[in-house]
């Protein structure tokens, strides 16, 4: 030990950055490297079929052997990314924003089905990704209810995809309400148990994926609709809806200063 040479120092190795901002040199580049810097997602309108594909070890098959997505026509990157700002961004805290937003948002045009070209998706996710679809002149081709269809699902599968890393926050209240090891639930039932979709009660994961129900319920819905369909007290007799709705609002409000209901209130904002 005691003639023992000296080791160098070490020195740590650089390591290339994955992905390069900004990718080009646009006018919206600049929003894109920073929504970067502010919550470490990377909203790549140019990007890979790796990148679309990202799969966990443990699961067999990719994201493409199931979906396909073409990259964003980039002339209309800037006018769909200030329409996903102000229809999902907006409504959630940076801090929020940062612990839950996947690594990467890809911004890209004719998401589908492989085995059927002519299904076709305006969002989906998967574990470290979501993809966003229309950045293209279908936008502008799109309905102002296309548009709001295209709202919700950004809210709901950005909650999915909290969902698929783990991370979905569930309030233990929320959990109490419902016995999810009652049988016979049924369409013409399931409100009185809490719930909105009977065919949770036959798959796995039930408690999350009711959870799932009412995010998705609530941030595509108007409170004076909700009042009129799964809160009315005509359907919700046992009021367990109403009770669980009220938890979640009131948890997400308290928590994270998020109105919930706020996006499901709100119209499409051009």
């Amino acid at each position: 030990m005691g003639c023992k040479k000296k080791e160098d120092d070490l020195i740590p190795s650089k390591i290339k950055a994955q992905y390069q901002l900004p990718q080009g040199n646009h006018d919206y580049d600049p929003t894109l490297v920073e929504l970067n810097k502010k919550y470490g997602s990377f909203f790549l309108y140019k990007f890979s079929p790796v990148d679309f594909a990202a799969n966990p070890v443990y699961v067999s098959g990719g994201f493409n052997e199931i979906y396909l997505a073409d990259i964003a026509d980039e002339a209309y990157v800037g006018k769909v990314l200030t329409f996903v700002q102000k229809n999902w961004l907006n409504y959630y805290p940076d801090a929020f924003l940062k612990a839950n937003l996947p690594f990467k948002v890809l911004l890209g045009q004719n998401l589908r089905l492989k085995s059927t070209p002519t299904t076709t998706y305006m969002v989906l996710s998967n574990y470290n990704q979501m993809t966003l679809s229309n950045f293209s002149a279908s936008f502008d081709a799109m309905t102002d209810a296309q548009k709001k269809t295209y709202v919700n699902n950004l809210h709901t599968e950005f909650f999915n995809s909290i969902y698929n890393r783990g991370k979905l926050d569930v309030p233990a209240d929320f959990l109490t309400v419902t016995n999810y090891t009652q049988t016979g639930v049924l369409p013409t039932n399931m409100y009185l148990y809490g719930i909105l979709s009977y065919i949770i009660m036959y798959q796995d994961n039930r408690p999350t994926k009711d959870f799932m129900s009412y995010i998705s319920a609530i941030t595509s819905k108007t409170k004076a609709e909700l009042d009129a369909s799964i809160l009315s007290p005509s359907n919700d007799v046992n009021g367990l809806v109403k009770k669980k709705y009220n938890i979640i609002i009131n948890y997400y409000k308290t928590k994270y200063n998020i109105d919930l209901q706020a996006i499901g209130n709100a119209g499409v904002i051009n």
